[in-house]
């Protein structure tokens, strides 16, 4: 092995997946948005669902978005909120909403965006908060995941359903 960050051990993956290294506000954001997704799967959203899981309709949970957005204004003294913040790079940790009508692919590309861009020198940990993972999507991303590692951007990729989360690692991988 070439590269020291391609190798992961067991330890890695768990506390990677038992949250450990996540920060309180964090948590609590992952709760919310668990919330406003249990909206999305009660059986008042069952039509809806099949639909969307049938490939017959656009990703457009009846739950309202800005609803959730208004729901977590708090975190804004804690990290800038994407795609919510009103001023970007005031914060070092940053957490991309990437959920209900955000495809990944998007969530990826404000990750990038804001990390590289927006909060340039600024931006030191990015949470990206996502209800999807599709490794196509990641992978197409790969050299930008690369090129945050290098610049010492902490990357933390948090899967989120309504029935819990867990962290996926790939800091060591990116």
């Amino acid at each position: 092995m070439s590269d020291p960050r391609d190798l992961w051990m067991v330890g890695d993956v768990l506390d990677a997946m038992s949250g450990s290294q996540i920060p309180n506000y964090v948590t609590r954001i992952v709760q919310e948005v668990q919330g406003w997704l249990s909206g999305a799967v009660t059986d008042e959203y069952q039509a809806d669902l099949v639909d969307i899981a049938t490939g017959n309709a656009d990703r457009n949970y009846s739950a309202d978005l800005e609803y959730l957005f208004t729901q977590l204004e708090w975190a804004g003294a804690h990290a800038d909120i994407v795609p919510a913040a009103r001023e970007a790079g005031r914060h070092e940790d940053a957490v991309i909403l990437s959920v209900g009508p955000i495809v990944l692919d998007e969530g990826m590309r404000m990750m990038v965006d804001h990390a590289a861009l927006f909060a340039a020198g600024t931006c030191k940990r990015v949470w990206l908060v996502s209800d999807t993972w599709i490794i196509g999507d990641i992978l197409s991303y790969i050299p930008h995941i690369r090129a945050l590692c290098d610049r010492g951007v902490e990357l933390h990729f948090l899967l989120v359903t309504p029935w819990g989360y867990s962290e996926i690692p790939w800091n060591q991988a990116g």
